[in-house]
């Protein structure tokens, strides 16, 4: 189709809807003053529209682009470009788009001349720089547009990233400032700045964390878990600072009910937000119990500030939700709670622990139990009834516990124990042979390559133990080092043997 048509097509365009790319806002109201500024708690994680990463205001410049300077007359005059398989892109004033937020439009063409993909607002600029990358991994390029939602407020920017196969559909959206990079196999990661409650902090020192996207399946799915080991590294210099602001003196101050300044009170949120983002729980509850229990303010106590937070990621993270919100007593078993005890022993699932208790979908259960079924040494009638399952964390990545409870138990209160990790969209069994049989276990802090040693028990006698340690190697846990355990009340006496 002729690029003078299409521009012909743009110019008498009319009455287009605005394209809905952004994030809406809400929050509590009705929060006091408080901590020395007036501070709003607002309980919804929102993205920040902060000043995007250097490299992406690159992307801003593309000569085929279109602004409105709150003028009704824009800057700029229409433009078309051809791509390839026969489509091309026209971009220019929208007519009667005005200054409200409409004011340019751009619109990707067939060969046919039919509209396929439009979007509509105050600016919007062709991306030069990413257009043609391979966001989806299907061997063709993607079409990408900025377009500016805000009114021209400098606030709300965001990509459209536009598949043309197998038809033209939207692949996501997301918000400037994001940044696009190829993971070690070529494939695009999407990195993306997300902020938490706001109000306990300035504007400068909003609370946020890293997340890390794959697109799998025309979706992004959160890969986050598989990055933390670089996101939480004293190499990446924001996690760095923040552990810097949380130094000693300023932790004692806190122990005895200081109020946090702004720059401790943003290294607190954001270090807990970037624990939750990395599904590492415990240590998200260990920053926020280090907020003061009680501020002097009625609404800004550590119970206050853990139920925003609660509030903030309840939709994404559930599990750390509920136990913010219903904190239970020490020793109690939790349901889909995220950590067994580290530094104790943890025996026995409780009943309640099932499948559906640890929110895992119907795919999911069939996943797991598949790879239960090859690696155990009997099968019963039902899997559900046999199995108990707890949601844990192995140090940056998800995982689970799961444990036989009859049929795969042994009259020494020996019973087959599996360690699952998620693995982008997956859940891994960590045991390539047979499961430990074993009466209890524990993980310890050491982690190898991301993901926590796991210690285990079996009893062999009334008093007697055989004690493994795993670690991980890459693909599974490995034995490292094997112990006979003779145990005399309170007292054991414990020999290193060699693993078989």
């Amino acid at each position: 189709m002729p690029s003078a048509t299409i521009l012909a097509r743009v110019i008498r365009d009319s009455n287009i809807s605005r394209n809905q790319t952004g994030v809406s806002e809400t929050g509590l109201k009705g929060w006091p003053y408080t901590l020395g500024m007036r501070r709003v708690l607002i309980g919804v994680a929102i993205v920040l529209f902060v000043v995007p990463a250097l490299y992406a205001q690159g992307d801003l410049s593309g000569k085929i682009s279109c602004h409105r300077a709150g003028v009704e007359d824009p800057q700029s005059q229409p433009l078309a470009k051809k791509l390839w398989d026969g489509y091309e892109i026209s971009l220019g004033p929208a007519r009667n788009g005005g200054v409200d937020g409409n004011g340019c439009t751009a619109a990707i063409y067939n060969s046919g001349g039919q509209v396929v993909f439009r979007t509509t607002g105050f600016s919007v600029v062709f991306d030069e720089n990413d257009s043609g990358k391979d966001f989806d991994g299907d061997g063709r390029g993607e079409v990408v547009f900025i377009t500016d939602i805000g009114g021209g407020s400098h606030c709300c920017w965001a990509y459209n990233v536009v598949s043309l196969f197998p038809k033209p559909h939207r692949l996501f959206d997301i918000d400037f400032g994001a940044r696009f990079e190829r993971d070690k196999s070529g494939k695009i990661l999407v990195w993306e700045r997300v902020g938490g409650i706001t109000g306990l902090t300035t504007d400068a020192g909003t609370p946020r964390g890293e997340k890390v996207f794959r697109v799998n399946q025309g979706r992004l799915v959160d890969a986050t878990p598989e990055f933390c080991g670089h996101i939480l590294s004293p190499n990446n210099p924001e996690f760095d600072q923040a552990q810097r602001a949380l130094a000693p003196e300023k932790i004692s101050k806190l122990v005895s009910g200081s109020e946090p300044d702004d720059e401790t009170a943003s290294a607190l949120l954001s270090l807990a937000l970037q624990h939750a983002y990395c599904r590492q729980f415990d240590q998200a509850v260990y920053y926020l119990n280090l907020w003061p229990e009680e501020t002097g303010h009625p609404q800004t106590g550590r119970k206050q500030v853990k139920a925003a937070f609660a509030e903030s990621i309840k939709k994404e993270y559930p599990v750390l939700a509920e136990r913010l919100s219903f904190p239970q007593a020490a020793g109690t078993p939790r349901t889909g709670s995220s950590e067994p005890r580290i530094n104790g022993w943890l025996k026995n699932l409780s009943a309640d622990e099932t499948f559906t208790a640890a929110r895992l979908t119907a795919a999911e259960q069939t996943q797991i139990i598949d790879q239960v079924t090859s690696t155990s040494f009997d099968t019963p009638d039902s899997w559900d009834t046999e199995l108990r399952v707890r949601r844990i964390s192995l140090g940056q990545s998800d995982g689970l516990i799961v444990r036989g409870t009859r049929l795969l138990c042994g009259g020494t209160g020996n019973c087959e124990t599996w360690v699952f990790y998620r693995s982008a969209d997956k859940w891994l069994n960590l045991f390539e042979q047979e499961a430990p049989i074993v009466s209890k276990f524990r993980f310890e802090q050491q982690a190898n390559e991301s993901i926590r040693d796991f210690l285990v028990s079996a009893n062999t006698s009334a008093t007697g133990e055989t004690r493994v340690l795993f670690k991980f190697n890459g693909k599974a846990y490995r034995k490292s080092e094997c112990y006979e355990v003779w145990v005399d009340g309170a007292a054991e006496r414990v020999e290193k043997v060699t693993c078989q």
